[in-house]
């Protein structure tokens, strides 16, 4: 717990340890030399580092001066109320002595970037404030100072922060500025970058001095009805629709007065209409009206009372609930009961482009009570998020992916973690590499936070602790409703291939299916994880596949764009070589199976079928994944290709059938986790089909129809699974007996970096034994973007926490490319890598 001083009997020097947003070890100790009190922990102070102002968090307050260094000032305090919560604090600092990051990695990653200023940041006024900017300013209380920096930003495209000292005549003008963002008044520079990339809206009013003036009003339109009556209907629509003059969509006013664009713009013209420009988020504010809580079956009631016992308790809980089994409605009890108390509920999901169902379902019970947090909202909207959670006094619903585990919760009474053995919770790059599902765990048991895990697949590492007493495992074995499990068809494509009964991928059991389903219009989900047109562009001469130039994989064939990509560097050729570079030969085509090339076969299978395609390349804008899955609700699709994104979250009553096109390229993947993964995976897209009376069926193609796991994935036999797993892990020493770390070296000349990860690895050996050491080797891909690539793995024992070895590690590396030799080659530390 940081210490905080008695201001009253203040020491004649005080000190703030302030974090800052940069990957900096440790915090920096700075001086307090203000006659006012010194500022509070959680509070954002601009502080010097080198020729830069940054805006850091004061972690601790404290009167021991620093030994060895000239201790600079704080130049400015910028909130007047701590923003960052105590729990926070000791939170990112867990995380950074757990996961062997620095403070300012986790801070960085923590705060909105709007709560970042910098010297470096340029404020420019509010591109969202409507004409009577100057009226809504003056009377919302600025000060003076304010006053004169809104009037100067009213006048210029935008200002540095020493163009704004200029205007204000101070040397450090952070607060002011702050106070203007605040406000809603004026915005920096990179959050208007981020706008512009946002989706808006055009809304459109009618003036109010033309509204006021019935009389002129109602002559114009007299005399248009007989000029121009397209006009004249779209007038009458607006005012059927606004009688008060409100804003509305003009899209909205078009298709009500059936007229387009050019109408709304003659009435624009002629000053009677005004257009507005408005930012559409992407989680729309819910207006319709709330329902009462679902009615809980039998089976779901119990594991409502089982859940409700443990928590009481303070202990962790599993919900294994089978694929439609009704785990949501469970979850909007616990989050009802929770939100009556006026407590704050955090819903984790593994990726919030994936949930619009859920949210949708949420608000329907809980209406506004509902915040969704995510990256892809601008810095704006998520620093108002921060704030409205920090200041709120009534409970709400947090709904986020992994980084909504950063938010300032005061009171927070309930956390779910929903899909918890998702990859997704795991950040990858940049550092901090934290799982969000660890940390919320961390969090329950520092904070005696109740919380519930739930999956229909849950991880081995869970079920693992749930056999030790750790967690609480509460089983939902039955789907909602008596609705049957899908049954599982397994089709065999060696012998599909010996009897020629292949259409490009697609089998005769797949086919048959589909038709059939469709006959009944019913509707199809086929699962591939490989976008693009093929995985590869192949010589049938002598198998030479057109390589990346960058890194050591094939290129993969995009035939929308007539070109081969890259999904590691973003490396291309267009068009396609039509020689082989190796041998010479013309035989050279697209080899395997993507999802744009199963769109293709499906219009030439089934032409009649409407089929779209759901991944990465379709669903780059904001809100396209959800058009297509409306669409899809909607009926007016009949078929969804799609990757992993159709695996999870997905619930739709008329899906029939889930065919999954080819299920090998999971079970022959290098990772220990590979068959685990693969069930999960089969068993999630498998669970899309047959949610209603009507009986599922899913198509599963394979060239090893008797392998292990695909005969779990049609038993359905979860628990068999993790038994088999764990013997394997126990007798090869693999999570969840022993924590991994991983350490990465990347480097541009190959033979160095291999022998830099000899030379840290003999280093690691003589520091912890050779027993917990690793390698080197060679990952799975070699090379990426012209850096070689080398990795090891360090194994300890369960029970010893990271920050028992951490700092040795951390040192070991810090002396390591301290030598010539490796200070360039680039290293990653990874602590529990999925």
């Amino acid at each position: 717990m940081p210490n905080v001083i008695n201001n009253n009997s203040q020491p004649t020097k005080v000190y703030c340890d302030v974090a800052l947003p940069a990957a900096l070890p440790q915090v920096l100790t700075y001086r307090w030399s203000g006659d006012e009190k010194a500022p509070e922990v959680g509070v954002r102070v601009v502080v010097p580092l080198g020729k830069r102002r940054l805006t850091g968090v004061v972690w601790e307050v404290h009167n021991r001066n620093p030994e060895g260094y000239l201790v600079k000032d704080i130049e400015a305090v910028v909130d007047d109320r701590p923003v960052v919560t105590l729990s926070q604090i000791a939170c990112m600092t867990w995380i950074a002595k757990h996961y062997l990051c620095t403070l300012g990695d986790v801070v960085s990653a923590a705060l909105p970037s709007g709560m970042k200023l910098a010297s470096k940041s340029r404020i420019i006024l509010n591109p969202e404030l409507h004409k009577d900017k100057d009226r809504i300013a003056r009377e919302d209380g600025l000060s003076n100072s304010a006053l004169r920096l809104f009037d100067a930003l009213c006048m210029s495209d935008g200002l540095d922060l020493k163009e704004v000292s200029n205007v204000l005549g101070v040397k450090y003008p952070q607060r002011i500025v702050s106070l203007l963002i605040d406000r809603g008044l004026a915005i920096s520079e990179e959050e208007l970058k981020e706008r512009y990339k946002a989706k808006k809206k055009v809304y459109v009013r009618i003036l109010s001095e033309v509204l006021e003036e019935e009389e002129v009003l109602k002559a114009e339109l007299e005399r248009v009805e007989k000029r121009a009556p397209v006009q004249a209907r779209a007038l009458l629509s607006y005012l059927e629709l606004a009688p008060n003059g409100e804003a509305i969509l003009k899209s909205v006013l078009q298709k009500r007065a059936n007229v387009n664009s050019s109408v709304i713009k003659k009435w624009v013209e002629k000053n009677v209409f005004e257009l507005e420009e408005r930012e559409v988020d992407r989680i729309s504010v819910y207006k319709g009206k709330v329902e009462s809580l679902p009615e809980l079956s039998t089976s779901q009631s119990r594991a409502y009372t089982e859940l409700r016992e443990s928590l009481i308790k303070r202990k962790p809980a599993l919900l294994y609930g089978v694929t439609g089994a009704g785990k949501t409605e469970i979850y909007v009890h616990l989050i009802s009961e929770t939100l009556n108390a006026g407590q704050q509920v955090l819903f984790l999901v593994p990726e919030i482009a994936l949930t619009t169902q859920l949210i949708t379902r949420l608000q329907k019970f809980f209406g506004n009570s509902v915040r969704v947090y995510h990256s892809r909202f601008s810095s704006n909207e998520r620093t108002e998020t921060w704030i409205k959670i920090l200041d709120e006094k009534n409970g709400s619903l947090i709904v986020g992916p992994r980084s909504a585990i950063f938010l300032p919760f005061k009171n927070l009474g309930l956390i779910i973690v929903d899909e918890e053995h998702e990859p997704s919770y795991k950040q990858q790059d940049p550092s901090p590499r934290y799982n969000a599902r660890d940390v919320a765990l961390w969090m329950s048991v520092k904070n005696k936070i109740p919380i519930v895990l739930g999956s229909a697949t849950p991880s081995v590492e869970t079920i693992w602790n749930s056999e030790k007493g750790r967690i609480t495992r509460v089983n939902l074995t039955e789907r909602f409703g008596g609705v049957m499990m899908p049954q599982i068809l397994v089709s065999d494509l060696k012998k599909e291939h010996k009897q020629r009964s292949m259409r490009g991928g697609f089998s005769k059991m797949l086919r048959d299916e589909i038709k059939a389903a469709l006959s009944r219009e019913k509707q199809v989900i086929l699962f591939q994880n490989r976008r693009g047109y093929a995985p590869s562009w192949q010589c049938d001469a002598c198998g030479e596949a057109v390589m990346c130039e960058r890194c050591d994989i094939p290129l993969t064939m995009h035939k929308r764009v007539n070109g081969l990509h890259c999904h590691h560097c973003g490396y291309s050729i267009s068009p396609p070589p039509k020689k082989c570079g190796a041998c010479g030969s013309f035989s050279i085509k697209p080899k395997g199976l993507g999802t744009e090339r199963i769109e293709e076969e499906l219009s030439e299978l089934f032409p009649t079928a409407r089929v779209a395609r759901m991944d990465r390349d379709t669903t780059r804008s904001r809100t396209a994944h959800t058009k297509i899955l409306e669409a899809f609700g909607n009926h007016e699709l009949d078929i969804l290709v799609g990757t992993q994104m159709i695996s999870k979250g997905l619930d739709f009553q008329d899906v029939a059938l889930v065919g999954v096109m080819s299920a090998d390229r999971m079970l022959t993947f290098p990772d220990f986790r590979s068959f685990e993964r693969a069930y999960q995976m089969l068993t999630q897209v498998a669970g899309r089909s047959g949610r209603s009376s009507e009986r599922g069926k899913v198509v599963v193609q394979t060239f090893s129809p008797d392998h292990w796991v695909i005969q779990q994935v049609v038993s359905g036999d979860h628990d068999k699974l993790v038994k088999h797993e764990l013997l394997e892990r126990k007798n090869y020493h693999y999570p969840p007996y022993v924590r991994l770390i991983r350490i990465s070296l990347s480097y541009s000349d190959e033979e160095r970096v291999k022998t830099g990860a000899e030379v840290l690895a003999l280093r690691l050996r003589q520091r912890f034994g050779d027993h917990r050491v690793v390698g080197p080797d060679i990952p799975g891909v070699s090379k990426i973007n012209d850096l070689y690539r080398q990795q090891l793995l360090l194994k300890f024992e369960r029970e010893i926490p990271p920050s028992e070895y951490g700092p040795t590690i951390q040192l070991d590396v810090e002396d390591f490319i301290s030598d010539e030799r490796w200070k360039r080659l680039r290293i990653k530390i990874d602590v529990d890598p999925v």
